[in-house]
């Protein structure tokens, strides 16, 4: 009975020492607030949904892995809207754009959907909801697994999250994919991105067989495979060391996922998701910081110098530097190649067709004077 005392005792303190931490109780708000919410979609359309917060409440999906879809609008109090709720889904795979109608289902008290089924990494499905006359919209990403398999990569990787503000040897991004440790970075002139595997000590280790998808929300939607970087001698990277890809970013976006698949498994996490909590989607929402200044730029012109230096038929465009262009082009005219009776001017990229000159020798021709006859003539006899 003693330690049943005691053992109250400690937990009462412990409950003054966590309201003391909370000040006046307005930071447990909003903890509490999430926790609400996600019990409210949960409710409504099963465990593990996937809410996104919109000015004017949450849209909570449930997206299985045959197409079949449960989406819930909640109110800013957390509860449930089942009147004057409408919407559309744009599932846009490999095999097109489909537009699937939501409607709602008074018996289940949620709008409901039937899509295609989900085969890719990453499909990438547009909703537009009428709540009340008012259009709410977004852009999901979401992996063969369906908003579950999001959500169980987002809960198992929460325990293995680095230090706030963390980068990586490049000065990237650092996301937890499933059993990997990802550095993204991208270069905000060229739009250029690279991502690497890093070890424990996050240092740069090989690729593998891995295959990395993106989806990102920024100015429109867009999923973008990236593909492993070539050797290149001038940029110092050796073939494999990162894998690389373009993305059309003119700010930081929204949201960012990632999808990785490796010798037959697949993860994926979508930056700046915690399990349970609504992902903020509207205009005050933090950005995904991805962007960064680089220097490959530089590194890239250095490369088509050095090809321009092999390979006068290699084009060295404005965009990648005048000076590199001038030097092509100096190069190129160093290589003409002449062949009688035509010359044949190939670098850079330029056919010219010059016929040999026709030149006539006109046979001589010998006409004797009359006085010449007649002396030849005296000279015979």
């Amino acid at each position: 009975m003693k330690i049943t005392n005691v053992s109250g005792a400690f937990a009462l303190l412990l409950l003054i020492a966590a309201t003391g931490a909370c000040g006046k109780g307005e930071e447990a708000a909003p903890a509490n607030a999430t926790a609400e919410v996600t019990a409210s979609a949960e409710a409504a359309i099963g465990e593990g949904a996937y809410v996104e917060e919109h000015e004017s409440g949450k849209a909570a999906f449930h997206v299985a892995a045959d197409g079949s879809v449960k989406a819930a609008v909640l109110g800013p109090d957390g509860e449930p809207i089942r009147e004057d709720v409408t919407g559309t889904l744009l599932w846009k795979d490999a095999s097109g754009e489909k537009t699937v109608p939501l409607t709602f289902d008074s018996k289940a008290g949620f709008l409901v959907a039937a899509g295609p089924k989900l085969e890719a990494d990453l499909t990438q499905i547009g909703y537009t909801l009428n709540v009340a006359g008012k259009p709410w919209s977004g852009t999901l990403h979401v992996p063969a697994g369906g908003t579950a398999e999001l959500f169980a990569n987002a809960k198992a990787s929460a325990d293995l999250a680095l230090p706030e503000g963390k980068l990586g040897p490049h000065g990237g991004r650092i996301e937890i994919v499933g059993d990997d440790r990802l550095e993204l970075l991208v270069d905000e002139v060229t739009g250029e991105v690279r991502v690497y595997v890093l070890d424990a000590d996050l240092k740069p280790v090989d690729l593998g067989e891995r295959k990395i998808t993106l989806g990102v929300v920024a100015e429109a939607p867009q999923v973008v495979v990236l593909a492993p970087v070539a050797a290149s001698v001038a940029a110092g990277a050796t073939a494999g060391a990162y894998l690389t890809g373009k993305l059309a970013l003119a700010a930081d976006p929204l949201k960012l996922t990632i999808a990785v698949r490796n010798a037959g498994r697949s993860a994926v996490a979508l930056c700046g998701y915690r399990a349970g909590a609504a992902f903020a989607v509207h205009a005050r929402a933090p950005r995904v910081k991805v962007r960064v200044k680089t220097d490959w730029h530089a590194h890239a012109v250095a490369d088509l110098k050095a090809k321009a230096d092999l390979d006068p038929k290699v084009h060295v465009h404005a965009g990648a530097g005048a000076a590199a262009k001038a030097h092509a082009n100096a190069k190129a005219k160093a290589n003409v190649h002449v062949k009688a009776p035509s010359v044949r001017v190939t670098p850079p990229s330029v056919n010219v067709q010059i016929k040999a000159p026709k030149i006539a020798i006109p046979k001589p021709s010998f006409k004797a004077s009359a006085s010449a006859g007649a002396s030849a003539k005296m000279k015979l006899h």
